[in-house]
């Protein structure tokens, strides 16, 4: 868990008079609905600071390209695309250097070769 989701976290549980999650309190109709909206947005903007793995592009697919991974397991760019949006905003830039964001949506990308 990265340091802005425990913080919201953190926060829902202070801030909930019932001291559980919002999506219990959300079940049991505890919830106080504007405060809810609120942390539903939080959490949205917690989601694209987190880093996740690019997405395949599935207009590559083919007997060959089957994933972000090339034959030596390493990330090939050109394949990927945002995991949020899907559009192809993170691939490398002029530089050689892979960009740390979707630059339509903001969402983080990792691209470490794990």
């Amino acid at each position: 868990m990265n340091k802005y989701q425990e913080a919201l976290d953190r926060l829902v549980k202070h801030s909930c008079p019932q001291r559980t999650s919002c999506n219990e309190c959300d079940m049991k109709g505890y919830c106080n609905r504007i405060a809810k909206d609120w942390i539903d947005v939080l959490q949205e903007l917690v989601d694209k600071a987190t880093p996740k793995k690019p997405a395949f592009n599935e207009d590559w697919r083919d007997e060959e390209t089957t994933s972000i991974y090339d034959e030596d397991g390493f990330i090939n760019p050109v394949v990927c695309v945002c995991p949020n949006c899907g559009k192809n905003a993170i691939c490398v830039s002029e530089y050689g250097n892979y960009y740390k964001c979707c630059h339509e949506c903001g969402q983080a990308i990792d691209w470490s070769e794990e």
